[in-house]
């Protein structure tokens, strides 16, 4: 059976790149994140490239069961996951609280904190 690193928040720069050490260490690595499918694509086409295991998955963590369908997918198809890495963050902009908008900043929580939850 594979070792499965689930990330997500699987973007070019921390999330992807810790993706690409978890995939050195022989796990398979199921690459999570919300959009842009093309960047998904090259992100586990150089893993595989270099040798590693990986899959692309489009998610939107504030969709309601998204995460928990994922999961239940991945250690379906894949196996069970060893290590889960939440790589979100609120993406609601840096505005004073006063200035956030109580739906801003729920999605904010959803995204950041709910979220980890979920996973969990």
């Amino acid at each position: 059976m594979v070792d499965v690193c689930m990330i997500i928040g699987a973007g070019a720069g921390i999330g992807g790149h810790v993706g690409k050490r978890f995939a050195q260490d022989g796990y398979h690595v199921a690459l999570c994140r919300r959009s842009d499918q093309d960047g998904l694509d090259r992100m586990f086409s150089e893993i595989e490239a270099a040798g590693g295991s990986a899959s692309g998955h489009i998610l939107n963590a504030a969709d309601e069961g998204a995460i928990e369908q994922l999961i239940d997918e991945i250690e379906a198809d894949i196996g069970p996951i060893n290590v889960a890495v939440y790589n979100l963050g609120a993406q609601i902009g840096n505005r004073a609280l006063a200035d956030t908008p109580l739906k801003t900043f729920e999605l904010g929580w959803r995204i950041g904190n709910l979220g980890v939850f979920r996973v969990a």
